[in-house]
C-alpha cells in the first residue's frame, strides 16, 4: 500500500471515531490515489538468470533532477528477483543474443533488467 494513503487511513480512523471526519478528508485521499508516479530501476545482473548478483545499478525519479543518481555505491537489492519481491515489475529482460562479448572479460553489463514501481 502506499505510505501516503496507510496514514491517511490511520489519520481518518481516528477522525471518524471522533466523528471529524469531512468531505474535504476524503477529497484529500482521492488525490493521493490517484498522484502515482513511475521509478525507473535498471538492474545489471550478472546473467539472465533473476536470481544472479546485480553488477551495477540506476535508478531514474521523474521528479527528481533529470540525471540519473546512485542513492549509495551498494546496490538497492542483491539480485532482480529481491527487487520484484519489493513489488518492483519488469519491463524489460535481457536479451543474451543481442550481445556478443567475444573478446571481452565484462560481459555481465549485457544482462540489463529495466524494472518499475508506482509510488
Amino acid at each position: 500500500m502506499n505510505r501516503a494513503i496507510g496514514e491517511w487511513l490511520a489519520t481518518s480512523r481516528q477522525k471518524l471515531n471522533d466523528g471529524t471526519l469531512t468531505s474535504a478528508d476524503l477529497d484529500r485521499l482521492e488525490g493521493l490515489a490517484t498522484s502515482q508516479r513511475q521509478l525507473v530501476l535498471y538492474l545489471y545482473s550478472k546473467s539472465t538468470n533473476m536470481r544472479s548478483a546485480v553488477a551495477s545499478w540506476m535508478l531514474y525519479d521523474a521528479t527528481q533532477p533529470q540525471e540519473p543518481t546512485l542513492p549509495s555505491q551498494a546496490a538497492p537489492y542483491d539480485s532482480v528477483l529481491a527487487a520484484v519481491a519489493d513489488c518492483w515489475r519488469i519491463v524489460q529482460f535481457p536479451d543474451a543474443k543481442l550481445y556478443s562479448y567475444d573478446d571481452v572479460d565484462n560481459n555481465y553489463l549485457g544482462f540489463e533488467f529495466i524494472l518499475e514501481k508506482m509510488i
